[in-house]
């Protein structure tokens, strides 16, 4: 097992070609093994799992059995690498097992892009309003707590088979892990550029 990768999911051929941008991006700062999980894509491993759902999030919820790495950093296929993103895994060595950045739908948007049952089924059962996370990019470290994690992540996601980011913070309660929160740059800013819904477009 290699000690420190990048993971994307590819199903199709847009998300095939978004990664494949994506993985150009990535490799002007950064000389690290890619697999893609799902289908084949030029230019990194694949680790095959068949598509379980349509937006290939039971292939996310699965990282921790899919990465052939230790140490992980997860990229959606419609992200662009703009610079130098060791730092995440800086974090992880440091002891920390998941860097994440929040999203910027809190409030009244908290969870907007999720089904209403769900998302009032998560806001019942966390009993408070919590900080909703932007799953397209993170790092993670393998171990015990991370495990627990992507167990819980997994349960809660086959409720609903929707979306990931309610799961996950649902996830959380149930299996609490040492997370290091980045900010805007790491998902959708200057460092890592976001095409949020490229994959879903059609051509």
């Amino acid at each position: 097992m290699s000690a420190r990768g990048v993971c994307y999911v590819v199903y199709g051929e847009t998300a095939r070609r978004e990664a494949e941008l994506s993985m150009q991006s990535l490799r002007l700062w950064h000389d690290l093994p890619v697999s893609v999980i799902g289908e084949p894509a030029m230019g990194a491993d694949c680790v095959a799992l068949p598509q379980a759902d349509a937006g290939g999030r039971w292939a996310k919820v699965s990282l921790d059995q899919a990465s052939p790495y230790t140490d992980t950093l997860y990229l959606d296929a419609d992200t662009r690498p703009h610079g130098d993103l060791s730092a995440g895994f800086a974090m992880l060595a440091d002891g920390w097992d998941l860097v994440i950045c929040p999203s910027m739908n809190q409030g009244e948007d908290l969870l907007w892009h999720v089904g209403a049952d769900e998302r009032a089924a998560t806001l019942r059962e966390l009993a408070f309003e919590p900080l909703q996370l932007q799953a397209g990019v993170f790092f993670f470290r393998k171990n015990e707590r991370t495990a627990a994690l992507y167990r819980a992540w997994r349960a809660e996601w086959l409720r609903f088979r929707d979306q990931d980011q309610a799961a996950l913070l649902r996830a959380l309660t149930y299996a609490p892990v040492r997370a290091w929160l980045v900010g805007h740059p790491w998902n959708g800013g200057a460092l890592v550029d976001h095409r949020f819904g490229a994959c879903r477009r059609k051509g």
